[in-house]
């Protein structure tokens, strides 16, 4: 019979469900957690709209700091936004991007 311990999902399924439950106010995001207990979300992919404030939603509650990076992919000017945290032992890592001009942004040349 497997344990919690031997079980790595278990923990990150937990803290989502308590972070979800508590914090209905954070902006939708698609979940994953892999096989090491991960705990992943995506908020948005190459969004039409600024997606800093939800970004810094998640910053704040997760206790960890927002990291924005510039990027010129194709020819289009993105700004992607990671916050990395360990909320209640679990390792998360919360992504977004967008259109720099969405975020009053301009990748620099």
């Amino acid at each position: 019979m497997a344990t919690s311990s031997q079980i790595p999902q278990l923990g990150p399924s937990t803290a989502l469900v308590q972070l979800l439950s508590e914090h209905p106010e954070l902006a939708p995001a698609t979940w994953r957690i892999d096989r090491d207990g991960l705990l992943s979300g995506t908020v948005a992919y190459n969004a039409a709209f600024d997606v800093r404030p939800a970004m810094e939603a998640y910053a704040d509650v997760l206790g960890a700091e927002l990291h924005e990076q510039p990027v010129a992919v194709d020819g289009a000017e993105r700004l992607t936004f990671h916050v990395f945290a360990t909320w209640r032992d679990v390792q998360v890592n919360v992504w977004a991007s967008c259109a720099a001009a969405a975020a009053g942004s301009a990748v620099a040349a």
